[in-house]
């Protein structure tokens, strides 16, 4: 598996097939492949829940989980029955869902086998996860072992190092990312260098800080200190040319936040790392 904290400007690798880019960071979902790309709801449907929407019948065990059109059409006419975010659990040998205690690799690969099969991917075809910048060693071959199993050739990279490629404009040698999803938002500090990119250094900001007032909403002011101290701990970076990038929950709110604190900023568009991704392994 190659080292997700740093990529090159082409990605190569020898998989022979078609290649088939997945985000599953900011708890989205976003497919792209060589002829389109697409925001898709992350939504996977336990198959307990679906029995009680149409009344089938679980498999022996009672712990499969279904990503298939059905659960699709399920997810549109009852999404409060559906999971908003399967990869949050990446951490755990398996959750409860709907009463039942699932393995969580089952909700690791639903999602990527909902992208594949939106791209049309044929046996073969690989496939580029773009995985949240905050996950360690055991989240990182978790995932990986989940979408082998579905048998694409699987690489992987982190949110920050795509992120810091989206923007055509961006020309900065220093780029804080920021990613923000459901829990919590990633702060990231990225260098470019000699067309290499490398993941310095990162930090996670809790959605609510227990050690501070929970009535009031200060999740961005957080952000903003965040970046500063990653600024500060690599002086070329406090002293040098940086922007900050942005995507996800709170992107908006952090932009006019930096723009008030004069930080060069820019609202990262939901498709265009995945789009990235995919353009930096295929050398374009």
């Amino acid at each position: 598996m190659t080292d997700p904290t740093k990529t090159d400007a082409t990605m190569p690798d020898a998989d022979a097939g078609a290649i088939v880019a997945v985000d599953l960071s900011c708890s989205g979902l976003s497919v792209a492949s060589a002829s389109a790309s697409a925001t898709l709801s992350p939504v996977v449907a336990p198959v307990s829940v679906l029995a009680g929407v149409d009344g089938s019948v679980l498999p022996p065990g009672g712990d499969r989980i279904e990503c298939s059109d059905r659960v699709d059409a399920v997810a549109v006419r009852h999404p409060e029955r559906c999971l908003p975010d399967p990869v949050a659990g990446a951490h755990r040998d398996r959750t409860e869902v709907a009463g039942l205690s699932v393995p969580v690799t089952e909700l690791l690969a639903a999602p990527v086998s909902r992208a594949l099969r939106w791209a049309g991917a044929e046996s073969g075809d690989g496939v580029v996860l773009i995985i949240p910048s905050h996950w360690g060693a055991a989240r990182s071959a978790r995932m990986a072992s989940a979408a082998r199993g579905l048998g694409a050739p699987t690489r992987m990279v982190r949110a920050a190092l795509v992120t810091a490629e989206a923007l055509p404009s961006s020309a900065a040698r220093w780029a804080v990312c920021v990613e923000a999803c459901e829990s919590g938002t990633t702060v990231s500090l990225v260098e470019r260098t000699r067309g290499e990119l490398t993941l310095i250094d990162r930090t996670v900001v809790h959605r609510w800080d227990p050690c501070r007032d929970s009535v009031r909403d200060d999740e961005v002011s957080r952000v903003l200190e965040s970046v500063a101290a990653l600024r500060r701990g690599r002086r070329e970076a406090g002293t040098g040319s940086t922007e900050v990038l942005a995507r996800g929950r709170n992107a908006e709110r952090v932009v006019d936040a930096c723009d008030q604190a004069r930080l060069l900023s820019f609202v990262v568009p939901e498709l265009a790392p995945v789009e990235t991704a995919l353009r930096l392994h295929e050398g374009a």
